[in-house]
C-alpha cells in the first residue's frame, strides 16, 4: 500500500528527472555537485528552497 512518503518520493523524482532531461535536450548537463544536491532533494534531506539556493549560490546568481 502507498503511503503520502511514497507519493511525494515519486514526485520529487519525477521533477529532478524531468529537469535533467530538459537540461539533457539543451544540450546541458547538470554538474556532479549539483546532481548531489538534486539526489539530497529526492531523498527529503533538503527541501527545495534549498536546493535552489544551493544551485543559485553555485553559479552566482544568489
Amino acid at each position: 500500500m502507498k503511503n503520502k512518503r511514497d507519493d511525494e518520493l515519486f514526485l520529487r523524482e519525477r521533477a529532478i528527472s524531468d529537469a535533467r532531461i530538459s537540461s539533457e535536450l539543451e544540450g546541458s548537463q547538470s554538474t556532479v555537485a549539483t546532481r548531489g544536491d538534486q539526489d539530497a532533494y529526492v531523498r527529503g534531506e533538503i527541501s527545495l528552497t534549498q536546493l535552489s539556493e544551493r544551485v543559485r549560490s553555485r553559479y552566482g546568481l544568489a
